[in-house]
């Protein structure tokens, strides 16, 4: 354990700051959109439906360290995840409209075991398109405004949601499947869901090494400081990424175990918001000239968030720089071709 706690009071002040949280309504999310406010940053919270905004002022507007001046610095972005053409759409309308600064953006919005017998209209399996094609998409979309902010304010950085999860790809990334259906009902259905979302997780790792690699190392090395991390926010079960057992043909009391348990051996989605936080806004992180990292959440001897710290990924594929550029490789062909830009 490091011995230093990281608690809320430690993040810097962030007036003047803009972020954007993707998914910023609701579980993590919001708790991540809070830590922001209430260090007098401006959140935009990215999501399909602008009344995610309204749920989120009415659920913060109840917390004392949430004043309403904190509240006006909130807005909504419309974001639509699920097609890569609209994610690039929505940055670009950003870009256009809010032109002055960004400072922060965390791709904290994500879905698990969605139904596997189904394909997006981009024409790929539903988990990797919404966690990492649509973040892709959008990221990309905002990169030179987050080059302006850090040469006009000083630094600008893209913290990505990760998850150990990512152990679950124990074979790396098969792209071929990425663009087939496979049987949906029953266990076997629902190992390979935990496979595609550990592959989407996989992604997210990949996606935050090679952006780093290709965007921020070169603007470092010429005193322009921004950078790629990307996060793990510890075993929340609670999240509601899921659906439901019976949604997978396996009996609902399972679901309703599982998630119970959660409040047992899990952390707050506070805690869980902790560490892409840290990640986003301490000191610490410019203190190393390397980026790219996978950040996770070190806990007190009850289980509880204590700090955060950087660490290897569980599997070699974490760190595989080749499937990492063939990643991003096989991600910029499907915007072209989803922008229509294609060959």
């Amino acid at each position: 354990m490091t011995s230093k706690p990281f608690v809320a009071d430690d993040i810097v002040d962030l007036t003047n700051h803009v972020a954007i949280v993707t998914g910023g309504n609701r579980s993590i999310g919001l708790e991540t959109t809070y830590l922001l406010l209430r260090k007098n940053c401006t959140v935009w919270i990215a999501g399909r439906s602008p009344s995610g905004l309204d749920e989120a002022k009415k659920t913060l507007s109840a917390r004392a360290d949430i004043s309403e001046d904190m509240l006006s610095r909130l807005f909504f972005l419309s974001l639509d995840l699920s097609e890569m053409k609209k994610a690039r759409l929505s940055a670009q309308s950003f870009e256009r409209e809010h032109s002055g600064r960004l400072d922060i953006v965390i791709a904290n919005a994500g879905v698990s075991l969605q139904r596997s017998d189904e394909i997006s209209s981009d024409g790929y399996e539903k988990t990797m398109q919404t966690n990492h094609l649509g973040h892709f998409a959008f990221i990309t979309g905002l990169l030179p405004l987050l080059e302006k902010t850090a040469r006009e304010h000083g630094k600008a950085s893209v913290v990505m949601t990760s998850s150990d999860a990512h152990a679950f790809a124990k074979d790396g990334i098969d792209f071929e499947s990425l663009k087939t259906s496979k049987p949906h009902r029953g266990f076997r259905g629902l190992g390979d869901g935990f496979k595609r979302y550990g592959a989407s997780k996989l992604a997210n790792m990949l996606f935050a090494r090679e952006l780093d690699k290709r965007w921020a190392e070169p603007l470092r090395k010429s005193g322009v400081l921004v950078a790629a991390d990307c996060a793990h926010p510890g075993t929340i079960l609670n999240t509601g990424l899921g659906g439901n057992g019976e949604d997978w043909g396996i009996p609902g009391f399972v679901n309703r175990i599982v998630r119970a348990s959660s409040y047992i051996f899990g952390f707050s989605t506070l805690e869980g918001a902790m560490t892409q936080i840290y990640v986003a806004t301490s000191p610490e992180i410019w203190s190393t000239e390397d980026h790219g990292r996978y950040y996770v959440p070190v806990t007190t001897w009850r289980g509880r968030y204590y700090s955060s710290r950087a660490q290897k990924p569980d599997t070699k594929w974490g760190e595989d720089d080749e499937l990492a550029a063939k990643l991003w490789e096989f991600s910029e062909d499907a915007l072209k071709k989803a922008v229509g830009e294609s060959d």
